[in-house]
């Protein structure tokens, strides 16, 4: 980010620091129980936001050579994304064309053909039929015409975009907005994929999203992991568009920068970024790295759903001796968010489903959770 974005940042999380608080909304905000486990209200989103919006899939660094592909499901539906010759790449249904089989298995690697299992229709990496077993058995079929159906996909800052539905555009200039230039700021198309996880819950995939937007819990829950290092108070929302951004500071902050002027203030080391990329992906800047988790419906049950975790480091190849480094904050990671948070975020979606409420209060100084929401009932009224 620029110097006088980081100048504003500063200015704006030591006052709230000084004066033992953070940032307030006018009011607190009524998010109704429903949105979290009626099963009507889970098909609208999966029809409105997961068919039709660009989601993070991947990234650029996993897919870096000529034949190199990953499968991505997405609620019921199964693609697959391949680096093209030209450098270019292209998604498709992960569904074969004469039975309608899942076509690869893997979740990812190099090849420049995909072949089903079933009879063994084989595919090119251009999504192109390439040959068919007894093909004297299919002599009315136009060859051209049943290759595998192609998805929108994209690439922008480093990070590839899916849209899981057929004929659907794709403008992410348009879709990014001013969340563009947060994105291009932390310079993901030079990172390296240190590790990747995905791992099913048994919670809706909003509370995935909620668990990163605000930190009135941390000083609570994570006293032994993150909230040793994070401060419970101090944080600044910005809305970007239907994204958002948040802003913590570290416990070093005011130990730091107290007596520092502020026009030479450097908060870099003292904070980290949470950017909340619409509609289901937390993009989370930390000092030299850079971590973020996507969450998808995982069937048509809205207690369920499918967590994506990326942990990058600054450079593709880490070095052994770094290697040490990068465990302990994959470790520090999962003890946080695995351990603490959604454990705790499982017993709010049984909470829920027990019918004890009809809603819940987010709290004045719970501001991301309620630009989040206000996001997603703005997009599915206007759908």
């Amino acid at each position: 980010m620029d110097a006088a974005t980081k100048r504003r940042w500063g200015d704006q999380m030591f006052a709230l620091l000084a004066a033992n608080t953070t940032q307030m909304a006018d009011r607190e905000y009524v998010q109704p129980v429903a949105d979290y486990v009626d099963p009507g209200h889970a098909g609208r989103e999966r029809d409105l936001l997961f068919r039709r919006t660009p989601l993070i899939v991947a990234t650029s660094d996993e897919l870096s050579e000529p034949g190199a592909f990953r499968t991505v499901d997405i609620d019921g539906i199964s693609a697959v994304i391949v680096r093209q010759d030209d450098g270019s790449l292209r998604a498709f249904h992960n569904v074969c064309r004469h039975r309608g089989c899942r076509v690869v298995d893997a979740e990812c690697g190099t090849a420049r053909t995909f072949t089903c299992k079933f009879h063994s229709w084989v595919y090119g990496g251009d999504g192109a039929l390439r040959y068919v077993p007894m093909v004297e058995a299919f002599a009315g079929m136009d060859r051209a015409e049943r290759g595998l159906v192609p998805l929108p996909v994209a690439e922008r800052h480093g990070l590839v975009w899916l849209v899981p539905t057929a004929g659907q555009p794709l403008d992410l200039d348009s879709f990014l907005g001013p969340m563009s230039d947060a994105l291009a700021a932390m310079r993901i198309a030079e990172a390296g994929v240190f590790r990747f996880e995905h791992f099913a819950e048994n919670l809706n995939w909003k509370l995935v999203v909620d668990t990163f937007l605000e930190l009135y819990h941390v000083p609570h829950l994570h006293t032994k992991t993150v909230g040793r290092y994070l401060e419970g108070r101090g944080a600044i929302h910005e809305q970007l568009g239907c994204h958002s951004r948040f802003i913590a500071p570290r416990k070093s902050f005011m130990p730091a920068l107290k007596d520092v002027p502020p026009d030479q203030r450097d908060i870099s080391d003292h904070m980290l970024v949470i950017n909340r990329v619409f509609p289901n992906a937390v993009v989370i800047w930390q000092r030299d790295h850079v971590e973020f988790w996507t969450a998808t419906p995982d069937g048509g049950d809205p207690n369920r759903c499918m967590v994506r975790l990326w942990l990058l480091s600054p450079t593709k190849v880490v070095s052994e001796a770094d290697r040490v480094k990068w465990e302990k904050n994959w470790t520090i990671v999962k003890d946080t968010v695995r351990d603490e948070d959604f454990p705790m975020a499982c017993t709010i979606q049984k909470g829920f489903s027990g019918g004890a409420q009809d809603h819940v209060v987010f709290g004045r100084n719970e501001i991301g959770l309620h630009d989040f929401h206000r996001a997603l009932k703005e997009a599915l009224a206007a759908a």
